[in-house]
C-alpha cells in the first residue's frame, strides 16, 4: 500500500467495494508498537456497518485491513464474516 499521511485522510469519504457510501473517515488508530494502522472510525447515519454497532459516541470502528484502495475516496471491502 502506498504512504499516505494521516492528516490528508481527515474527513475522506468512505465507500465500499460495491459503490456504497458508507460515511466520512472520522480518525484512525495505530499499533503503537510497530506504527501500522489498526482501526478506521467512520462517522455515519447508519446504526451499524458490516455488522459492527455505533459506539456512543455515533462513530463505527472497522479494521484498517478492510482498505481496499485510496483515491478521491477510501474504498473498503466487507468483512470476510459478514459476506458469510
Amino acid at each position: 500500500m502506498q504512504t499516505v499521511l494521516a492528516s490528508t485522510l481527515s474527513n475522506m469519504r468512505v465507500m465500499s467495494t460495491d459503490g456504497q457510501e458508507l460515511g466520512t473517515l472520522h480518525n484512525v488508530t495505530f499499533h503503537t508498537a510497530g506504527g501500522s494502522l489498526n482501526q478506521l472510525v467512520i462517522e455515519t447515519d447508519a446504526q451499524n456497518l458490516f455488522g459492527k454497532q455505533q459506539d456512543g459516541d455515533g462513530y463505527v470502528r472497522l479494521p484498517a485491513e478492510l482498505i481496499e484502495s485510496l483515491r478521491d475516496h477510501l474504498i473498503i471491502r466487507p468483512p470476510d464474516e459478514y459476506l458469510g
